[in-house]
């Protein structure tokens, strides 16, 4: 009788041929024996070609064009690993990164955990590509503490099975990480996150289209958050959405001016940050008012 792998490694995948060959070849180089990697793709640039190069990967390909949230969905649901690790396909594992994960979920009962995000080739890096990535992940930049979290990392977390399926059933056949950790959190038990799990980001989103998607995210989170709220509760969270922008930045700025790295990337990147936290707090007051639409559609990265 065949054992359950100790680790499956989920990533969902559209148009990432840049990054996707980098992203497996350092994963593949981590796994141990029994171990499994499961991509779930939609992708029309390539990205499949190159994917199918590494034959211990399993691919799962959708002509159709499938969100990140379904996508991550159909490849959990094939999933047999004890621990279900959820990377991005631009996400570069560190040395060491999948025995610390599985070591973390041996030794912390936490049924979520995440790791630190550093951006690959800081040095060599765009003004604008660090713009994304303090406003997606600089919160996790090393230094990261361990310990009991309130958020953690999408391109970098982890999840006992327990947490994602009930016996052999996926418990979410669409799989929105901030709800789903919501609703861990709401049963009690805080996320957790592991500082030695480390990905390099190495992601070559152009800044209009990184623009866009924070719209959508933005109007996507709100719609489906107030589904079942009054009309004035979701009035008056649309009224307030303008505080939004600064607070985030405050938050986002205090915890990574506190890491003492790259400090002078953030203060040349603060007219961005504004735009960017911006344009996701207009993309919530949309949601709030209207639904949010076809935008839950479009979130492809």
């Amino acid at each position: 009788m065949s054992t359950s792998p100790e680790l499956t490694v989920v990533i969902a995948a559209h148009n990432a041929g840049p990054v996707i060959g980098d992203t497996l070849h350092a994963l593949i180089a981590e796994m141990r024996d029994g171990d499994e990697v499961i991509v779930g793709d939609s992708s029309t640039d390539g990205t499949v070609d190159i994917i199918r190069r590494f034959a211990s990967v399993r691919l799962l390909h959708y002509d159709q064009p499938l969100t990140v949230p379904e996508l991550r969905g159909r490849a959990i649901a094939h999933a047999r690993g004890r621990i279900i690790a959820i990377l991005d396909p631009f996400s570069v594992v560190a040395s060491g990164w999948r025995d610390v994960v599985v070591e973390a979920h041996a030794n912390c009962e936490h049924p979520v955990i995440g790791g630190a995000v550093e951006l690959r080739g800081d040095g060599r890096r765009s003004h604008a590509a660090w713009a994304l990535y303090i406003n997606e992940y600089g919160m996790f930049m090393p230094p990261v503490h361990a310990g009991a979290a309130d958020l953690v990392p999408g391109c970098n977390v982890s999840y006992k099975r327990r947490a994602l399926f009930a016996g052999d059933t996926p418990r979410f056949d669409v799989f929105w990480k901030t709800f789903v950790n919501w609703e861990i959190q709401a049963a009690g038990t805080p996320l957790w996150l592991e500082p030695r799990a480390v990905v390099e980001l190495d992601k070559p989103i152009p800044l209009s289209d990184f623009l866009v998607s924070r719209f959508d995210h933005g109007r996507c989170f709100a719609g489906m958050r107030s589904a079942t709220w009054s009309r004035g509760k979701r009035l008056v969270r649309a009224i307030l959405a303008p505080v939004l922008p600064p607070l985030l930045l405050w938050r986002w700025s205090r915890v990574y001016w506190a890491k003492r790295r790259h400090r002078r990337r953030l203060i040349e990147t603060l007219p961005l940050q504004v735009a960017l936290f911006g344009v996701w707090a207009a993309g919530e007051a949309c949601g709030y008012l209207l639904g949010g639409g076809q935008s839950c559609r479009r979130l492809f990265y």
